[in-house]
């Protein structure tokens, strides 16, 4: 049954034009988000969960990220859509009514920016999480603050995309699932620190001039010392890791209870 679905979705839900995921088709079977529409040309949505999802390959994935970069990419982080829709479209539905701009029709909408980050994570290219990511940071925004109008130490529900006058303008702090995301996209796929039954997993995909990082992580009451070192400068894929001074391979299994591990992972 996979394969029949994925074998569909390439079929039919990708844009040779555009090198990227359509959104969607309305009920008469017509898509929306490809390269030959003047409005809403490409999604976000569609693109990144492609890649998450394992359906798009490497080469498709790599390319539906790419044109992510290059049409819904700004300053400001990533816009939902591009560019937005100027009139009302029944068959779309409600974001072609909504101002042009603004939260779902063309804004910067937090919520699914680190789905972006994730996906960039999964194609091993982690200079270009860290751009996605950094873009969004609203602690990167506070020397804009006239401009984003916004707390520095929150993130937002949409920023004003830049098909509307107030470009970079944050709204709606506070009302957003944004920092969860954000939280559980870097330390799960850009620190690489994730468990699961067999044990603790670290797979990394940093920015190439990052030397490393250490992080703590508290799991089944265990604490896990973690030092990352990068001395090759990739972004991704793990050459040794040591346990307490012992060669493993694979996840780290659980140590007993109250203990402190020391955990180093060598990238190259």
């Amino acid at each position: 049954m996979a394969a029949n679905v994925r074998e569909a979705c390439e079929t039919h839900l990708w844009d040779d034009e555009g090198g990227w995921y359509i959104r969607g088709l309305t009920k008469d079977g017509d898509k929306i988000g490809t390269a030959q529409q003047t409005e809403g040309r490409i999604h976000l949505e569609s693109n990144t969960l492609a890649v998450l999802s394992g359906m798009a390959s490497q080469e498709r994935g790599e390319k539906a990220m790419d044109a992510v970069d290059e049409n819904l990419f700004s300053e400001y982080g990533l816009h939902l859509n591009s560019p937005s829709f100027s009139t009302p479209n029944d068959d779309i539905g409600f974001v072609t009514r909504v101002y042009q701009g603004v939260k779902e029709n063309g804004a910067i909408f937090s919520h699914p920016n680190p789905w972006a980050w994730v996906a960039e994570t999964k194609l091993g290219r982690g200079d270009r999480a860290m751009k996605f990511y950094d873009a969004l940071n609203p602690y990167n925004q506070n020397d804009i603050i006239e401009k984003r109008i916004a707390e520095p130490y929150s993130y937002v529900q949409f920023i004003m995309g830049r098909d509307h006058e107030n470009h970079g303008r944050a709204n709606h702090p506070w009302l957003t699932g944004t920092s969860g995301w954000a939280y559980f996209a870097v330390t799960n796929f850009i620190l690489g620190v994730q468990t699961g039954f067999d044990g603790l997993t670290v797979n990394p995909c940093i920015p190439t001039n990052w030397p490393g990082f250490e992080v703590n992580r508290e799991w089944r009451d265990a604490t896990y010392q973690i030092k990352v070192q990068n001395p090759n400068g990739v972004s991704k894929g793990v050459a040794s890791i040591t346990l307490n001074g012992e060669a493993i391979e694979g996840a780290i299994p659980a140590q007993p209870a109250g203990s402190v591990n020391e955990v180093v992972v060598v990238l190259g």
